[in-house]
């Protein structure tokens, strides 16, 4: 048997319906995340360019990307996903029960004629359960955005003062008050960026914390996994530094910021990139990366097997 909304009686969502029902679950709930604690989960990306073409040996997509890692690494840091919100669960995920994500069902009501016009209508959508969401958020907040689509929800930017609404993660994160921390660092860092419009230097911040983030996780719990999950992202993050510095450059340069402070900052950027081996004088060919991860995850793994032996039985 059919499922009922391949009937052809079956009245379609329109884009205006799906956002009419998300607004009555944050008018039911008071806010985007209930029940909900405020510590929050961002993620994105990576942008193509980054895993196309071989450009990473190794790279399986469907269990190496963003989304995924955000799934495995939020329970572990107390925080929750956009998609554990009621907006989510209820709506975008599982669209007047079809099954179907948003963006999955807007092609179909659409006829599946267009498809960038009907990613462009789930975008719209995502933007506005973000916008709650994000202000939603309060004390810490932990991301896995390295690597970010620039034109994707995450880099859909507004600046805040100019706009009557934020339209994307970053705005939001530099426009609450209540937010305190991202990725173990304080957010007055990445707010004072924003301030003067260096957003991809404001971006780097969040990144550069990202991955010490998971380096010291990982040693912290000797788990492998997570090393796994700290190489990749700074493999997205070496890839990703070329137009990263390009467009910093021109904040900088171009008068869209005060130059001091920002050359001081990035120059403390760059050098714990190079005391890291991040930087991009690391990022060598897709089988050179590879050869360099694996040597690094097997020193890992023997040094904290080494570790747990000399601290002898628990």
């Amino acid at each position: 048997m059919d499922p009922f909304w391949l009937d052809p009686g079956y009245k379609w969502l329109t884009a205006r319906d799906i956002r009419d029902s998300i607004d009555a679950v944050i008018k039911r709930d008071g806010t985007a995340a209930c029940p909900y604690f405020g510590r929050g989960h961002l993620y994105t990306g990576p942008r193509g360019p980054i895993f196309e073409k071989g450009n990473i040996a190794g790279f399986n997509f469907n269990a190496d990307n963003n989304h995924e890692r955000a799934k495995y690494l939020a329970p572990l840091f107390g925080a929750k996903l956009i998609d554990d919100m009621n907006i989510s669960k209820e709506v975008t995920d599982n669209v007047d029960g079809t099954g179907m994500d948003v963006y999955a069902y807007l092609y179909q009501a659409t006829g599946k004629i267009d498809k960038d016009l009907s990613d462009r209508l789930s975008d719209n959508l995502m933007r506005h359960c973000s916008l709650h969401f994000v202000d939603s958020l309060y004390g810490e907040v932990t991301t896995s955005v390295i690597g970010a689509n620039r034109t994707r929800i995450f880099f859909d930017t507004e600046f805040p003062r100019l706009s009557q609404e934020t339209n994307d993660l970053v705005t939001g994160l530099a426009k609450s008050r209540d937010i305190e921390v991202v990725n173990d660092g304080p957010v007055t860092e990445i707010r004072n960026l924003w301030k003067q419009n260096a957003i991809e230097l404001a971006y780097r911040v969040i990144c550069v914390n990202e991955q010490d983030k998971l380096r010291r996780t990982a040693w912290r719990l000797a788990s492998e996994e997570i090393m796994q999950h700290s190489l990749a992202v700074e493999e997205f993050y070496m890839i990703d530094r070329q137009q990263m510095w390009k467009e910093a450059a021109k904040e900088i340069f171009d008068g869209r910021a005060d130059p001091s402070d920002l050359i001081k900052l990035d120059a403390k950027l760059n050098a714990r990139d190079r005391k890291m081996k991040r930087s991009p004088e690391y990022c060598r060919t897709p089988a050179e990366r590879f050869t360099q991860k694996e040597q690094r995850l097997f020193l890992f793994v023997l040094r904290t097997a080494h570790r747990k032996g000399s601290s002898g039985p628990v």
